[in-house]
């Protein structure tokens, strides 16, 4: 049988500090003459977007964007640049500032180059998919077009990130490379690098320095290196739905789904799951090694101090069926498991 690897049409990742030179220079290059910038309140505060901003004296901000990617907002900005040349659109932010751009690239034009300085470890940058919220449902569009073209990982633009925002989605990054590993196709990538973006992670994610920060983004690269042959699992689709429902952020939905879900998935493990697990808990038992990488990971987000259950976010036992309906799984054992998360 054929097997396809899918690669996204990134033209390029550059690794490391000066990207607002280097942003100002593409851009100049390219003989841009319409270049957008979108981001969130917070982010249009610090300092590295201060001075991005004063590097590209022409460009126009948009700084309206909050968690989730509500599409009221994204809507205003198509409203507000539709009749604008737009020859580059900038985000800088976490996921829901690059997903969001995704889209009002959808609607204006897929064709526009995007370039991507995240301040989280989302890896939202390194997909082809764009997730917004509507009337508190999480929907999304996939298209390899909406990939982010020029990706900047500068650690200077996450040292005003928020640690609990840092550290949770650094989870999200951990998530995205485990459940990589649960479905078909290229078994030796998704595993590999899988495996080097958790080991990254956990020696670096407490860290503050900028070499540190520089080593969790590589991790978050990583995890979502195959994202677009990557179904992701049962840990993603929960996150979404309470993300979405009750306004919890996408990194502590990890934080809350994984280590429980991954003990659910010990059942019966996926041979690449179970080779993951195995290279990193030494455990020679598929089963028993996703048990321990479930505890791992576990007392890995408690040492952060990001330890968070449902019930912390207002969810009751009566949310439970709705959340299997929306996940599609009625089965008690998965029941089980989500009233551990409580």
């Amino acid at each position: 049988m054929t097997q396809i690897f899918n690669y996204l049409p990134i033209d390029s990742v550059s690794i490391g500090e000066q990207s607002v030179k280097e942003i100002a220079d593409l851009i100049g290059n390219r003989r841009g003459q319409g270049a957008i910038i979108i981001t969130s309140r917070s982010v249009s505060k610090i300092s590295f977007f201060k001075r991005l901003v004063e590097s590209l004296p022409e460009s126009e901000v948009f700084s309206g964007i909050t968690q989730h990617s509500p599409i009221e907002e994204i809507k205003k900005i198509v409203d507000e640049i539709k009749e604008k040349q737009v020859d580059f659109i900038i985000s800088v932010g976490g996921g829901s500032v690059i997903d969001s751009t995704k889209v009002v690239r959808s609607i204006l034009n897929p064709n526009i180059p995007q370039v991507a300085i995240p301040t989280t470890l989302s890896a939202a940058e390194f997909s082809h998919i764009a997730g917004y919220s509507e009337g508190g449902e999480k929907r999304g569009i996939r298209d390899k077009r909406l990939v982010p073209k020029y990706i900047f990982l500068d650690p200077n633009a996450t040292i005003e990130t928020p640690d609990t925002l840092w550290r949770s989605t650094g989870i999200r990054a951990i998530d995205h490379a485990v459940e990589s590993t649960i479905g078909n196709g290229f078994t030796d990538i998704r595993v590999n690098l899988s495996e080097i973006s958790v080991d990254k992670m956990m020696e670096n994610l407490e860290g503050s320095g900028t070499d540190k920060r520089q080593e969790c983004q590589i991790a978050s690269w990583y995890s979502y290196f195959d994202v677009y042959d990557s179904e992701m699992g049962y840990s993603h689709k929960i996150g979404k739905i309470i993300g979405a429902r009750w306004g919890i952020p996408h990194g502590i939905t990890s934080c809350i789904s994984l280590p429980e879900m991954l003990r659910y998935y010990s059942e019966r493990p996926s041979i690449g799951l179970s080779r993951l697990a195995i290279s990193i808990t030494g455990e020679k038992d598929g089963r028993k090694a996703v048990n321990a990488l479930a505890d791992g990971i576990e007392e890995f987000i408690g040492d952060l101090g990001l330890t968070k259950k449902l019930s912390d976010y207002g969810i009751k036992e009566e949310d439970l069926e709705f959340i299997m309906g929306k996940v599609g799984q009625n089965d008690q054992r998965f029941k089980e498991h989500l009233r551990n998360m409580l």
